[in-house]
């Protein structure tokens, strides 16, 4: 399958900045082509896959959906907690401290964050050993 994603956002600037602090944790660029209606960031544009934000296209504010998530795999606990961080201090808001879950597998380390605009995020990092991270 291929696909992008893209959210709304009502102010392009923040955003931007936004989501070069989480994406650089996440080691994904910036795309080319991105204008000043719109930015774009990931590895492989050409097969399709990448993540986008701009305005939306029909000119309303943008608005955040209920159940709507996008989730990001890293490779160690540390990076979900160096995501988590990047967000808080580019204007996201904590919507679940990095760690583990009582309703999902006890190796599975998770955190969230909502951007500027409200959207829901989430980075998360299977096989998670807490004798081996005891975290930051």
């Amino acid at each position: 399958m291929r696909l992008y994603t893209t959210y709304g956002t009502n102010d392009l600037p923040r955003a931007i900045r936004f989501y070069d602090a989480i994406f650089s944790v996440l080691e994904q660029p910036r795309l080319p082509g991105w204008t000043k209606t719109r930015a774009g960031w990931g590895t492989e544009p050409e097969a399709g896959t990448g993540f986008w934000i701009c305005r939306p296209f029909d000119g309303r504010p943008a608005n955040v959906g209920n159940g709507t998530m996008i989730a990001f795999p890293v490779q160690s606990a540390a990076n979900v907690r160096q995501f988590h961080a990047a967000g808080l201090e580019h204007g996201g808001t904590d919507a679940g401290v990095p760690g583990t879950r009582d309703y999902y597998a006890s190796d599975f380390y998770v955190t969230y964050l909502r951007d500027p605009d409200g959207n829901k995020l989430s980075c998360f990092y299977y096989h998670y050993d807490p004798a081996q991270d005891p975290g930051d």
